[in-house]
């Protein structure tokens, strides 16, 4: 799956705010997978500019590499044949996001019923 583009290749992506993409695309090569300050993981993303194993795309007259790719895994993508992005998330925000939506509860709403002479029924 690839994101993008945005940044200077397509300012009117849907992705950007105050000129940046708020998903952080392209993402930087790194040798190793390591987590930042934040508890977010930086993926690997191994510079193969002049290996066989290297990637360029050409979508929208814009060349697009690896640091576009967004992380996935087939075997979900297979299963449910929908694109599904997969990422290890291991800070507080993490766990208090997905906490906050179990214990949410159902919708609840309130409303009274009245007769057809205007008296409330209880």
């Amino acid at each position: 799956m690839i994101h993008g583009p945005c940044g200077s290749l397509n300012r009117s992506s849907p992705c950007m705010a105050d000129g940046k993409c708020t998903k952080s695309f392209p993402k930087n090569f790194t040798n190793d997978t390591i987590t930042n300050v934040d508890g977010y993981p930086i993926y690997r993303r191994k510079n193969t500019d002049n290996s066989e194993q290297s990637f360029t795309k050409n979508v929208n007259n814009a060349d697009i590499d690896i640091g576009w790719v967004m992380p996935y895994l087939s075997l979900l993508s297979k299963t449910f044949n929908a694109h599904i992005n997969v990422e290890f998330c291991s800070s507080v925000k993490s766990i208090k996001y997905i906490c906050k939506y179990v214990n949410k509860g159902s919708d609840m709403a309130a409303f009274h019923i009245e007769n057809t002479n205007g008296n409330a029924l209880r």
